[in-house]
């Protein structure tokens, strides 16, 4: 994420760290092929950036946390999608 995308308030010191967790978060996400892309670096971006907000400056901690939910995310669609096409071969067999 470019710096002049991540919120102005923050300290620029905390704008680099941001940045920094995000690529880092990004390169290991990008290894399991996401099917967006650019969603998936959005929901990186959010999930660091709101952890930032309130306080969080680890950037292991930023960058674990925004892969969970990334991924924990990306699984709950997938799974949304999934469902109403078992759900239609369950009914035609029956």
């Amino acid at each position: 994420m470019p710096l002049n995308e991540i919120p102005a308030f923050f300290h620029p010191e905390i704008r680099r760290l941001i940045d920094s967790a995000l690529e880092e978060a990004w390169l290991e996400l990008r290894e399991d092929s996401p099917a967006d892309e650019l969603m998936a670096r959005r929901k990186l971006a959010t999930t660091i950036v709101a952890l930032a907000a309130i306080g969080e400056t680890d950037p292991a901690k930023l960058k674990k946390f925004a892969l969970h939910a990334t991924r924990a995310s990306r699984r709950g669609t997938e799974t949304a999608i999934r469902k109403p096409a078992r759900a239609r071969a369950v009914s035609a067999s029956a």
